[in-house]
């Protein structure tokens, strides 16, 4: 979060020299045009930080399932980005690793993540991020109950 406030304090001093300098009365015509469009450009930096911030602080990521697709929503405040997977093209669904690099102490370190993980032709799918080992393997085996979705779908798991 040390980042965050870092970054808006030469994100508010912006604005501050652009509206002042907006407010002299030498200011031409076409600087006012400029000192315009350059708010709404601070304005647009802003919304997309707010959304990303939102997101991680407040965003969830619905799996809605029917017989014939699977939907992953992820809502965010102005945006709600929406994948739908047809159910007969699911492949290889299971939960899988993810690695991620996180700053700790001044240094970048590699850590890990459970996340699901699914084949769809031509690409891989990976979602419910950051869920913990349990928490990912419950969401898969509810999936599995649900039984909206064909066994084929699900990655085969061999026991020793």
């Amino acid at each position: 979060m040390t980042w965050v406030f870092l970054s808006a304090i030469p994100w508010v001093l912006v604005l501050w020299g652009i509206v002042e300098k907006l407010y002299q009365p030498d200011a031409g015509f076409w600087w006012k045009l400029l000192s315009l469009l350059i708010i709404l450009s601070w304005s647009a930096v802003g919304v997309a930080g707010y959304t990303v911030l939102s997101f991680m602080f407040f965003g969830r990521e619905k799996i809605l399932i029917t017989q014939s697709q699977m939907l992953i929503e992820k809502p965010l405040v102005f945006y709600n980005r929406r994948n739908y997977y047809l159910a007969k093209d699911i492949s290889n669904l299971r939960v899988g690793r993810e690695e991620y690099k996180a700053r700790e102490n001044n240094e970048w370190i590699t850590r890990e993540r459970s996340i699901l993980l699914m084949d769809y032709p031509e690409k891989h799918v990976a979602f419910a991020r950051g869920t913990s080992a349990e928490e990912a393997e419950w969401i898969l085996l509810k999936i599995a109950q649900s039984g909206l979705l064909p066994s084929k779908a699900f990655a085969p798991m061999h026991q020793v």
